[in-house]
């Protein structure tokens, strides 16, 4: 022990004669620990953190798919599929369904909307959560009619009624309805979406019971113990089947359409779409860090080359190199663990800011936080990083020879070539991973502009949105709402500023797209081919100008389509080309199955509608163009009318008036209707773009961090040879060659680094291209122009780099040179 602290207190006393040397790696420690503390946790809080409910790892998902069909990644079920399941599946305790929606409630004396959940009685069980006060749903309040019980959360609880506990068994009224609060939920309680504010009955006609193949709802399960998920899907594949078999008029038809059923866990449910991306910058992370501690490894060698003939003199002197290992080890260990809390504490405050630049748009994004697991992989990083760096020196002492470094200094300074290796290999290795990263942060911001500049087939300028949803409670049948919606377009169209104003069941980048089975007259389907679900949309007269779509053929939706006119539909390109390559689509007739057991019989209750235009494209549910890949049909609100839907407005001057006036116009015609979602479009844009501004821009800050580190690399390198070659450099000189020759020799050092480092960046960025490659848009993963740029990039550093050195190298005075010598 008294061995242990006398190294450790010459340890100290030597970085502190070398305060330089100390604070550079301190600060390169922290800067690298923080940018690994805040993506391990987020990483750690998105990804590897079960949800925050009791045993979540056992909680699955089951979701219907059909791909060959367009519906994918909806993650729904259909209501017979849960009591097809209920039945028949052994391999779950317990089985719930449920889907968060929007409902109005009285806030402050003004209707709002807030964020429900409906979910069956068994969800409570299933999560083993109970209220805090009250108690959970029986499944008698699971029954048609039943259902007007609420259980709140406790924050809306106490913004209600101040904590009260007296306020079981008061009513509260939500969307035009009387509910029975039962419960309140624990002030942590928290499932999928934070934002829920209370919980309702979800209950099912004895036809929604037997219904299959409408997805409306999520649908999970808990396995019992012993379980997993390789039986319960095994289990769900074998109830499809059946079902199949029992349904011989459907069977062709789902199996052409790809039907299947992936059971998953609950939390890929959230995470899946975010997993690669976290992963890929939480690496880039760490490969900042491994710059980092190959730059200190090579302080950290130069500094040995310093102290050579100190150990040298100490090692004659009977000390054993074991201590002198023991000592660098300290010294090394001492400086990451510092520069490890330094970095925890800098990566606290690094995950604040990626807050305000876009982190909210990531799932659990709310749960995102430091705790002791963050805190305690940060600092064990911290001591591998410094145990790491500490190998290269301790490999350094091995090969001190006493006489020769006593004697090095006779020497024409072209002694140590393996040192000066081992130090270009790691400088290379830098440039090689800088070279990788910034190759990384260029695809990600050509990406990005690219995707900056698409056209998604509408003009944002000037349009705001809002959104309102009619009760069904109070607007029960369709000719109310269709009575609501003439009413408010022509009052909305009134609206100062307003030149065009129209309504959509669902507008571009809303994140709340319906697709549906359509099908057209004459159209003769191939053997295997699949049926089409492309997005379905009602929208009303006005929509596609205040959004400027532009009618390619035909015309858009007049105010004399309404419910006693000839039922019309507009298509899109991607639905036209698909049914008519090659001829016109106008006047053709379509229609929506109408039998859920033979969805291509025909009969005398078939709704026939007729094609009267072709939209244009759009880029409904994402930019890069993913999403709707058959397209989109459009039909009129009048003829069949949604309860729920978002108004576009075409508006000069500011929008906020806009929407004040628009908020007063629908409060006059239903004070108990209020608007939420609101959004102009071009801030719909920005959001859709978040989760990549957020890596593009975190991408870049890592390539810029490597790119200095890399940078100081190539000058301390220059700078070493200098120094150590002065007295050969004066020789040279001496013997006749010039500043020119002085600093082609420096500059040739500089540029052989930077070609071995850039040949080793090319091969690892080979090696990840195709980890990169769904995370990009319009660019390839070893893209000519970002690669020539990025190797432009690193060149002109590398050229500041030597600046410096090669400056020195060329003032050396030969005879001053000798002379030191």
């Amino acid at each position: 022990m008294d061995a242990f602290l006398l190294d450790l207190k010459y340890g100290i006393r030597s970085l502190w004669r070398d305060k330089g040397f100390a604070l550079t790696v301190l600060l390169t420690f922290s800067v690298c620990i923080a940018a690994n503390t805040a993506l391990f946790a987020i990483v750690n809080s998105v990804i590897l953190r079960p949800l925050p409910v009791a045993e979540a790892n056992s909680i699955l998902i089951m979701s219907n798919e059909y791909p060959k069909a367009g519906a994918t990644g909806g993650n729904y079920a259909a209501s017979g599929d849960y009591f097809d399941r209920l039945r028949e599946m052994t391999v779950f305790e317990s089985q719930a369904m449920f889907r968060p929606r929007n409902q109005t409630v009285e806030l402050n004396g003004s209707p709002q909307q807030i964020r429900a959940m409906l979910v069956t009685p068994s969800w409570f069980r299933l999560l083993r959560a109970s209220p805090m006060i009250g108690r959970p749903f029986t499944e008698e309040e699971g029954e048609i009619g039943r259902e007007q019980e609420v259980i709140l959360s406790h924050g809306l609880w106490e913004q209600l009624y101040g904590g009260d506990k007296s306020v079981l068994g008061r009513d509260l009224r939500i969307s035009g309805r009387p509910f029975t609060i039962v419960g309140v939920m624990a002030p942590n309680f928290n499932f999928i979406e934070p934002e829920v504010r209370l919980w309702m009955p979800l209950a099912f006609t004895a036809e929604e019971k037997t219904l299959h193949h409408s997805n409306n709802w999520f649908h999970i399960g808990r396995l019992k113990p012993g379980g997993t998920p390789q039986q319960a899907q095994a289990q769900v594949n074998a109830l499809n089947n059946e079902n199949l078999e029992r349904m011989p008029e459907l069977k062709e038809l789902l199996i052409n359409a790809g039907f299947h059923t992936v059971v998953k866990p609950l939390q890929d449910m959230l995470t899946a779409d975010v997993q690669k991306t976290l992963y890929l910058l939480w690496g880039g992370a760490f490969v900042v860090l491994l710059i980092g501690g190959l730059n200190i490894a090579n302080l950290a060698l130069a500094r040995l080359a310093l102290r050579r003939k100190e150990l040298a003199t100490r090692i004659a002197l009977g000390a054993g190199r074991a201590q002198l290992v023991r000592q660098l080890v300290l010294e090394n260990l001492g400086l990451a663990l510092l520069g490890g809390i330094g970095g925890t504490i800098l990566g606290a405050g690094l995950l604040r800011t990626l807050n305000s630049i876009g982190l909210e748009h990531f799932p659990r994004a709310g749960e995102v936080h430091m705790d002791s697991t963050v805190v305690l992989v940060s600092l064990a990083l911290s001591l591998a990083a410094g145990l790491f760096v500490g190998l290269f020196p301790i490999a350094g002492i091995s090969s001190i020879s006493v006489n020769d470094a006593l004697h090095e200094d006779s020497r024409t300074g072209t002694t140590g070539k393996k040192s000066r290796g081992v130090r270009q290999l790691l400088v290379a290795g830098q440039i090689g991973f800088a070279f990788a990263l910034l190759m990384g942060a260029g695809l990600l911001l050509a990406s990005f502009r690219l995707l900056l500049q698409v056209d998604p087939g509408f003009n944002p300028n000037g349009v705001v949105t809002a959104s309102v949803a009619l009760p069904r409670s109070k607007y029960n049948k369709p000719e109310l709402s269709r009575s609501f919606m003439n009413r408010a377009l022509p009052s909305i169209r009134a609206i100062p500023g307003v030149s065009l104003a129209g309504a959509s069941e669902a507008v571009p980048l809303g994140g709340n797209h319906n697709d549906s089975v359509i099908l057209a007259e004459g159209y003769q389907m191939k053997p295997g081919e699949s049926l089409v679900s492309p997005l379905a949309i009602a929208v009303t007269p006005g929509y596609f100008e205040a959004l400027r779509i532009p009618i390619l053929r035909g015309r858009g939706f007049t105010d004399g389509d309404n419910d006693t006119a000839l039922r019309v539909i507009v298509v899109d390109e991607r639905v036209a080309q698909h049914f008519w390559p090659n001829s016109d689509p106008l006047g053709r007739r379509m229609y929506f199955p109408g039998d859920p057991k033979d969805l291509l019989k025909i009969d005398e209750h078939t709704q026939w509608m007729t094609v009267i235009g072709v939209a244009r494209s759009l880029r409904y549910e994402n930019l890069d163009g993913s999403g709707a890949a058959v397209g989109a049909y459009y039909i009129p609100n009048s003829q069949s009318p949604a309860n729920s839907f978002t108004f576009a407005l075409k508006a000069s001057g500011d929008p906020k008036s806009v929407i004040s006036a628009l908020r007063g116009e629908i409060a006059r015609l239903d004070p108990d209707l209020a608007l939420f979602d609101i959004h102009s479009m071009s801030e719909r844009i920005d959001l859709s773009l978040a989760s990549r501004r957020t890596s593009m821009l975190l991408a870049n800050a890592f390539g810029a961090i490597a790119l200095f580190l890399a940078t100081l690399g190539i000058y301390g390198v220059l700078a070493y040879l200098v120094a150590r070659r002065t007295r050969e450099i004066g020789i040279r000189v001496a013997l006749g060659s010039t500043q020119a020759g002085v600093l082609k020799l420096v500059l040739r050092e500089g540029f052989q680094l930077v070609a071995f480092g850039l040949i080793f960046g090319v091969v690892v960025a080979m090696f990840l291209q195709k980890a990169v490659a769904s995370e990009i848009y319009g660019v390839r993963p070893l893209d000519p122009l970002v690669l020539a740029s990025v190797m432009a990039l690193l060149a002109i550093v590398a050229l500041a780099a030597c600046a410096v050195p090669a400056r020195r190298a060329m003032r050396v005075d030969p005879m001053v040179a000798l002379r030191s010598e």
